[in-house]
């Protein structure tokens, strides 16, 4: 999954370093925004397929509720309970659930670069880099996909990575949306 998946990985990572997410509080609540349309969509969809049964602590792995208190602590404005993102049309099956955690789980391998940078910005698990904190304490959950994926039958592989590069996808459209640099995506 890894080889498959990394030239989607490292795009991604070019774009947060291309768009400065981290270099400001303005382009950080950008990133906030992005995150919190991206995972509302990502999570749903997982939900809609019955991720509990697969992964039963599901409930604390989901950020939302997190990036919802960063956006606040960063806003003037308060924030609607809404997320603002299309509901998922579809559960996923097995496969596509899988490739969807490989990545959220993934991500929270990140969070630990990423929480030092917002640090720079007097960031915190207390304040606007909850969601940040949230992912870095719970490591073991990346460790838990990982032996998931090598211990579950996997019907469709190649649905199981196409699910994969299609949730990083879904991170960089909104990033780049947000930050307003249409995709100048290449495969």
């Amino acid at each position: 999954m890894k080889a498959a998946t990394d030239v989607h990985h490292r795009r991604l990572d070019g774009l947060n370093h291309e768009l400065a997410m981290f270099q400001s509080r303005d382009a950080y609540r950008k990133y906030l925004a992005a995150t919190l349309v991206s995972r509302g969509l990502l999570e749903a969809k997982l939900e809609a397929g019955g991720v509990e049964n697969l992964v039963p602590d599901w409930g604390d792995r989901k950020i939302i509720s997190q990036l919802r208190k960063d956006i606040a602590d960063l806003s003037d404005e308060p924030m609607d309970d809404e997320i603002p993102v299309e509901t998922a049309e579809a559960a996923l099956d097995l496969s596509d659930m899988i490739g969807t955690l490989y990545v959220l789980e993934g991500s929270g391998l990140g969070a630990t670069i990423l929480a030092k940078k917002a640090a720079e910005l007097d960031l915190s698990a207390e304040f606007g880099a909850r969601h940040l904190a949230t992912q870095v304490g719970n490591l073991r959950s990346w460790h838990e996909i990982l032996k998931l994926i090598d211990t579950t039958p996997i019907e469709d592989e190649e649905r199981c990575i196409a699910a994969a590069i299609s949730t990083f996808g879904v991170f960089e459209e909104n990033y780049e949306k947000v930050f307003g640099n249409v995709s100048r995506r290449t495969s």
